[in-house]
């Protein structure tokens, strides 16, 4: 007798992958009916709405829908809503202009998803940025948090920012330059490439989205995947002559396992500061195996809850 897990792996691959879509799509109507939402699924999104608060995802983002359902609050009142037959409207369905809340120096291009000022405030009540600093900020997304770093560290400052994600890139890029042209920062350089265990190429996942990764991380059939360059940050430090970094954000889905296995020893001889989000990664979260590189290398770590979202941000000091 085959038994019934044998037996689910065995027909698994048998069913349609639109069953399975259903099946899925299913679930995640009853988690958002648990949280007072209704997953309301169109031809090229789902709006997932409450009363007459809506936000909109992309079809081909499903895979976010379930985090979107237990974050709802949390991007709904990121950005000031568009007002559209009476319901309040955000719309993370591609790209588009944002009026950020908390941020209202310019408006922000984001490439999907939103990014609520709400987290940058958490990492710069860590950073305690000053004047000349120089900031890393890896898996800089659409540019929000290398432009308020850049405004706290000045013009005699510096922030490298790193974005693999095409898309997510081209929209950092057009946020970047109108921060220079509206609020005199000249001092963030952006650079399309992925920070890796090792330079040369990676594989990546483009999705124009937050969670775009390596395909190490995804596992696959996740976006537009191509080999993008990729430095370590040993190598990134030798070719900018750089002998230091002040703080250092990364926030790169899953991907800091290799980064700092590879060079949380190095980072300790930087002086770096840094604020690190774990993610899941083979379905358990990094946090404990970051924490190990990071004390093994000889920094004091802290890890504490982050608002608004279930996985947690570790603080690690030199």
């Amino acid at each position: 007798m085959v038994c019934g897990l044998t037996m689910k792996r065995f027909l698994r691959p048998l069913i349609p992958a639109s069953v399975l879509q259903r099946r899925g799509l299913l679930a995640l109507k009853r988690l958002a009916a648990s949280k007072d939402l209704e997953l309301i699924e169109r031809d090229l999104f789902f709006d997932l709405r409450r009363g007459n608060a809506v936000l909109r995802i992309s079809s081909a983002h499903q895979i976010y829908v379930e985090h979107m359902i237990e974050n709802f609050d949390y991007y709904v009142n990121s950005v000031v809503p568009l007002h559209v037959n009476k319901m309040q409207l955000v719309d993370m369905s591609g790209p588009r202009y944002h009026k950020l809340k908390g941020f209202g120096d310019i408006p922000f291009l984001f490439p999907s998803h939103t990014e609520p000022y709400e987290t940058t405030a958490e990492y710069l009540d860590f950073a305690g940025l000053k004047g000349g600093e120089i900031v890393l900020d890896i898996g800089a997304y659409a540019g929000l948090t290398s432009i308020i770093f850049a405004k706290l560290v000045g013009s005699t400052g510096r922030v490298y920012a790193f974005e693999a994600d095409e898309t997510n890139y081209e929209c950092a890029q057009i946020n970047i330059e109108m921060a220079a042209r509206v609020m005199g920062l000249n001092n963030i350089t952006l650079l399309h490439k992925a920070i890796w265990s090792q330079s040369g190429g990676v594989r990546f996942s483009n999705e124009g989205a937050m969670g775009s990764s390596a395909v190490d991380v995804t596992g696959g059939n996740r976006g537009n995947e191509q080999t993008v360059e990729a430095t370590s940050l040993e190598d990134f430090f030798a070719e900018r002559g750089l002998k230091r970094a002040d703080f250092i954000k990364m926030d790169i889905e899953g991907c800091e396992v290799k980064v700092l296995e590879s060079s949380a020893h190095f980072l300790k001889g930087t002086g770096a500061r840094l604020i690190v989000e774990p993610h899941f990664v083979d379905g358990v979260l990094s946090t404990e195996r970051c924490c190990s590189f990071l004390k093994s290398a000889g920094y004091r770590v802290r890890v504490r809850e982050k608002l608004g979202e279930s996985e947690p941000l570790i603080e690690a000091m030199p």
